[in-house]
């Protein structure tokens, strides 16, 4: 009951944080102006816009003219939602020397597993080193039974009559775009619902664009 009560809790509050991202918090500066913090609208010029990864982390956005265009990447304020800083009252919430601390001990722990939750071709443009690939859409069943099947493999899950065995079910550390990106997410919430320990599963929440931010190691698969 305590866990159930907890639960609902922490998506109440979850719900709370995502309606002050559209409805804002007023507050009253000094010279008693009020001011009401929120995130930007989105432009209706934006209301249909489909980013290529190529545009989101490379380019020329809010970049002076005197950067060399080597030192110059792009980035995205009205993608998604912003994401709570947990994603589950068991799920740990892991910022990048957490995420390099798990790939170092990943190196010799082959029960921790680094997944990049994201699409393929944000995969294949580019991800961080030693990071597999099992995009969310993958952990649907009902969408992707052949695909589920293989993600449950690579997990560590064994499938039996329906029911899940999790006593070999390998730790994860999963990571999409950033904080607006819903896909690390969505792919915890479907493993949450089969009964993937909490516990097993952890989260980079700044994911690739905090990682590129501060100039960290990527590769192109």
């Amino acid at each position: 009951m305590f866990k159930i009560f907890i639960g609902i809790i922490f998506a109440s509050a979850t719900i709370f944080a995502n309606d002050l991202q559209t409805t804002g918090v007023e507050v009253t500066l000094e010279n008693g102006k009020k001011v009401t913090i929120k995130r930007e609208d989105k432009p209706k010029e934006c209301e249909n816009v489909a980013f290529d990864p190529r545009e989101v982390f490379g380019g020329e956005h809010q970049a002076s003219k005197n950067v060399n265009d080597k030192c110059k990447r792009a980035y995205v304020t009205y993608f998604g939602k912003i994401a709570p800083m947990k994603a589950a009252p068991n799920i740990e919430t892991y910022g990048e020397l957490e995420v390099l601390e798990f790939i170092l001990k990943a190196k010799t722990d082959k029960n921790l597993l680094l997944i990049d939750s994201r699409t393929e071709n944000w995969f294949y443009h580019e991800t961080i080193p030693s990071a597999v690939n099992v995009p969310y859409v993958y952990t649907k069943k009902s969408q992707y039974p052949d695909e589920f099947k293989e993600a449950l493999e690579i997990f560590g899950v064994v499938e039996k009559n329906g029911k899940y065995d999790f006593s070999k079910a390998k730790t994860l550390l999963m990571f999409c775009n950033a904080t607006w990106c819903g896909q690390s997410p969505e792919a915890m919430k479907e493993l949450m619902a089969i009964g993937y320990p909490q516990e097993k599963m952890k989260w980079y929440r700044g994911g690739m664009q905090s990682w590129l931010s501060l100039g960290l190691t990527t590769i192109k698969p």
